[in-house]
């Protein structure tokens, strides 16, 4: 496991700390639609902050390596657009219910979404043949959407 990872996984637990100091402060009621929508943000934040870091020790130690086009998609993004999508249609919808979120729920929602990031990371969503495979190094892929 490199620095970075283990970095990544020690502020999980910070995160959630700081979420269950921040959660006292919060309000008590949250629709599903608002918490599937930070829930995915979440998501998405902890992997744009996963590239940055990336790009920039790939730009003060070498050249990257050879790019490789492929139809594929990181899943840890798919999944993240895809609930942003979701959240926002179940927040503009009649569907939508309102929960009771506790500091302990906050806390728990933070450190779980967190740790899927970090559990999905390295996934990538191939398209032909459809299939998921691991790809720690998807950062030189040039995604496409035909090949």
């Amino acid at each position: 496991m490199k620095t970075a990872e283990i970095i990544e996984l020690a502020l999980i637990p910070v995160a959630g700390a700081f979420v269950w100091w921040l959660a006292g402060r919060l309000p008590d009621q949250i629709s599903i639609g608002s918490l599937l929508l930070a829930a995915s943000v979440l998501l998405l934040l902890q992997g744009l902050l996963r590239d940055l870091w990336i790009l920039a020790q790939r730009r003060e130690h070498s050249p990257s390596g050879p790019r490789t086009e492929a139809l594929c998609m990181c899943v840890e993004s798919t999944v993240g657009v895809t609930g942003v999508v979701a959240g926002l249609v179940i927040l503009g919808s009649a569907a939508d219910a309102t929960l009771s979120v506790s500091q302990l729920l906050a806390c728990l929602l933070t450190v779980t979404v967190l740790a899927i990031g970090f559990a999905i990371k390295d996934f990538v969503l191939e398209w032909r043949p459809f299939r998921i495979r691991r790809d720690k190094d998807h950062v030189n892929i040039v995604f496409s959407w035909k090949r």
